[in-house]
């Protein structure tokens, strides 16, 4: 029993060994048929046998064809393929293709049939161009038959090459094993008109058979002039595409800058002491500023002012917070729009707006109304952005970026197209958040610290820029491809620079303009310069008064404020004068030689008091469980993670 039972798992034991042969997924045999045609076109009928068990082929194989090639220069060129028929087991087998980086994949078979186990017989038929080499004494086909990323071994392979009708060989070389290595476990031999190469051993995955023919020259037909400019143009139009594109948009914005974007003429700069044409201080922020800057609280902040000097509002300093208390003094007829806006919404909140943090959404909507009334009134009156042909810059920027990626063929090259755009768009984006920021702050204190973080941040960004350009060049250099960069990366910097140089001011906005920077030279001038102005009126509570909106509105409030202060220390001042008090503000008493601090900080400070204001936005995220267990806030999709992929 003992004996039979030994038996009995002797043969397990060798049915088992079998199996796990059988097992094995490898090629059996790989065969390439290649017809060289006397214009250098090859024909190539690869048959490859596969044993089939399901585990890593299931539904078929897919094979990856190289596109490309580094030529005698070491650039990287193109050739050409037309795959003709794809079969399978000798009858023709559905397939699909896919681009790859530097080549095509072919995958044969259906996603919803899985192949039988056993052995299949797989077939590829192909035309490829641009294959052989001309050298001065010879002419060449150097030819990789079965790659040398196969992930399964080949038992056997081998490869027939017909040469045109007439044509010898004058030498024949074979090299096997990984890529680089220069081993030869195959024979090569003439048989007939065909030349025949075989393996001497299998090969394991990863390894590869490669033929060489020496042919005299002649024996192919070398490309025609117009077919190697073809070919030039093919193997280089992403660089072409680049450079044209920098030169095309290049000249596009310098026209559309000539014809729209130039400044005026700036006229002599005056001093003056009142605004031009009596313009409002919110007015005269948005002129300055070509639109508004901070959201424009700023602006907003100055026509608050103007309305309480005027009598129309009061601002109360409650500590905890500003508010704008409304006067009974009529509203007059003609008030300016941005200031209309914020009567109403004075108005609107019972003839109190508190600006607090509590009071958010009141405030929002009174900054959306004041933007909108001034944006309504003035739009393109003073300054024109001059969005629209910045608009087709960028858009005639963008299709030649497109033409690039889809016809450029750029393999492990398009680093090089997304590098630039990528830094171009982190740069400008982190210098309108800095710059933003830098802008609001007022103290010393905050714009030190601002100074500060834009020295660390931009020291660190710029290093990292530096050491990725560096890089990023170097390969540009390394692959020829330097053009393709130079081409890319002035697009987007000719987009940056015209960003920023289309937008011009009117006529009537450079006049304006002109009239503003004179009124800021006034208000910063020192004392004895302002004395020493023709017919510029003496200092006095009422002028202060009239200026501070103005003062507030081109950020100089510190400046004017200590002006007055100084003033209100000297003997000609008075006694009523040292004890002056403002009427349109509510809050600590003034002393003299304290004015300018006090005054000057809480002007200043009115914009930054409104920002803070503001409702925090709405959160962009939520947990997928609510508070019970339940159902949440998640999706298909949502949260972390995700992605995928698989065999075939």
């Amino acid at each position: 029993m003992r004996r039979l039972f030994a038996a009995l798992g002797l043969v397990c034991l060798l049915l088992a060994q079998a199996s796990a042969v059988r097992a094995e997924e490898v090629f059996s045999s790989y065969h390439s048929a290649i017809d060289v045609a006397k214009s250098g076109t090859l024909t190539v009928t690869e048959t490859i046998t596969a044993n089939v068990e399901g585990d890593r082929i299931k539904r078929g194989i897919y094979r990856d064809f190289p596109l490309t090639f580094i030529d005698g220069r070491g650039r990287s060129a193109r050739v050409e393929f037309k795959l003709v028929s794809v079969e399978r087991d000798g009858n023709e087998e559905s397939y699909r293709t896919e681009g790859i980086d530097g080549g095509i994949r072919i995958y044969t078979g259906d996603a919803d049939v899985f192949l039988p186990a056993g052995e299949h017989i797989f077939q590829f038929v192909y035309e490829t161009a641009r294959q052989i080499r001309f050298f001065d004494d010879h002419d060449e086909l150097y030819w990789n038959v079965t790659g040398t990323e196969w992930a399964f071994p080949i038992e056997e392979a081998s490869a027939t090459i017909t040469l045109p009708e007439g044509v010898r060989t004058q030498a024949l070389d074979v090299f096997t094993g990984r890529y680089g290595a220069t081993d030869k476990n195959a024979r090569a031999l003439e048989d007939g008109d065909r030349l025949v190469f075989t393996t001497t051993r299998r090969l394991e995955p990863g390894e590869g058979l490669t033929i060489a023919v020496k042919m005299p020259k002649g024996s192919i037909d070398p490309p025609s002039a117009s077919q190697e400019n073809i070919w030039w143009v093919q193997d280089n139009l992403h660089w072409i595409l680049g450079i044209a594109g920098l030169v095309i948009v290049s000249g596009y914005y310098a026209r559309m800058w000539l014809k729209v974007g130039r400044d005026p003429a700036r006229g002599v700069l005056v001093p003056r002491w009142d605004a031009p044409d009596g313009i409002s201080p919110a007015l005269v922020n948005y002129i300055d500023n070509k639109g508004f800057s901070g959201q424009g609280w700023t602006a907003l902040s100055a026509a608050a002012l103007n309305l309480a000097v005027g009598g129309y509002v009061v601002l109360e300093d409650l500590k905890s917070s500003l508010v704008i208390a409304r006067t009974e003094k009529p509203q007059p007829a003609a008030v300016p729009a941005g200031e209309a806006a914020i009567l109403a919404a004075v108005k609107r909140n019972g003839g109190r707006l508190a600006i607090d943090k509590a009071n958010g959404p009141a405030v929002q909507k009174a900054g959306s109304d004041f933007r909108s009334a001034m944006e309504k009134e003035h739009r393109n009156k003073y300054y024109r952005a001059n969005t629209i042909p910045v608009i087709g810059g960028v858009l005639l920027s963008v299709l030649f970026i497109g033409a690039i990626l889809v016809f450029g063929r750029l393999g492990d090259n398009i680093v090089l197209v997304i590098l630039p755009v990528v830094a171009s768009i982190v740069i400008a984006v982190l210098s309108v958040v800095f710059g933003q920021a830098f802008r609001r702050k007022r103290s010393l204190a905050a714009r030190v610290a601002a100074v500060l973080a834009i020295g660390l941040f931009g020291f660190i960004a710029v290093s990292i820029f530096l050491a990725v350009s560096a890089v990023t060049i170097f390969q540009a250099v390394e692959t020829h491809e330097l053009p393709l960069l130079i081409g890319i990366g002035g697009i987007v910097l000719v987009n940056l620079l015209f960003f920023y140089l289309m937008g011009a001011p009117t006529p009537l906005g450079t006049k304006m303009m002109d009239g503003i920077d004179g009124l800021r030279q006034y208000l910063t001038l020192a004392e004895k310069e302002r004395m020493n102005m023709a017919g510029a009126p003496e200092m006095s509570p009422q002028h202060f008064e009239k200026l501070l909106p103005y003062a507030v509105a081109l950020g100089v409030e510190k400046p004017w404020s200590d002006t007055f202060d100084h003033w209100l220390l000297t003997a000609a001042a008075g006694a009523a004068a040292a004890a002056y008090q403002p009427a349109w503000y509510h809050g600590d008493s003034f002393t003299a030689g304290s004015f300018g601090d006090r005054m000057g900080g809480f002007a200043g400070s009115m914009a930054s008091t409104m920002t803070s204001s503001l409702p925090p936005p709405p959160k962009s995220s939520s947990s997928a469980f609510s508070s019970s267990g339940g159902s949440g806030g998640g999706f298909s999709g949502g949260g972390g993670g995700g992605g995928g992929g698989g065999g075939w």
